[in-house]
């Protein structure tokens, strides 16, 4: 008859933001938590323990801040890990002078799963760039990995509206541009 019916498949999740899958034929799905946590989908329900939970160091208080990315890595089966992005509760990145400091910093790192595959170690962390935020809106956030093997991530324009610090247009910024990163072992 043509018409379409929608059916929930997952439930019990807190702000989801991202799905994606890890690409090591488990078949398991990965959803990211605006709060700080990845949590799996497998075998039809939510697994009750996180696979990550970073709450203590994810900035999540404003609309467009979080746990906002997650990408495996081509050779994620044989390594282990894997990278999110976030904004931090706490700075990371040096602020820059002139600038607002909304201690929301960009943040992209690596972590490692444990010897559980549906575990992680929260204290594997190893960031891998963090950039400072002006403002706490216009963060992106998405990160993923390309048929090159680098990893793809965008930090917003700093926010505000309009982009008033141009820095988008500012080649000696990271804000407003596609960043390819080599994130060799």
């Amino acid at each position: 008859s043509g018409e379409i019916v929608l059916q929930p498949v997952m439930s019990g999740l807190d702000q989801p933001v991202y799905l994606t899958n890890a690409g090591d034929g488990s078949e398991r799905l990965f959803v990211v938590e605006r709060e700080g946590t990845v949590r799996i989908w497998q075998n039809g329900v939510v697994v009750d323990t996180p696979f990550l939970d970073i709450r203590d160091r994810v900035n999540s208080s404003c609309s467009e801040c979080g746990l906002l990315g997650l990408a495996f890595p081509p050779d994620y089966s044989d390594s282990g890990a894997f990278y999110v992005s976030y904004t931090a509760l706490r700075n990371v990145a040096d602020p820059v002078a002139g600038e607002p400091d909304a201690g929301n910093d960009s943040t992209i790192s690596r972590f490692h799963v444990g010897a559980n595959p549906n575990i992680a170690n929260p204290d594997s962390e190893e960031v891998v760039l963090a950039q400072s935020q002006p403002f706490r809106n216009h963060n992106g956030g998405h990160i993923q990995f390309g048929p090159d093997g680098y990893l793809y991530a965008g930090f917003g324009d700093g926010g505000s509206g309009g982009d008033p610090l141009g820095k988008a247009q500012n080649l000696g910024s990271l804000l407003g541009k596609m960043i390819r990163i080599s994130v060799g072992r």
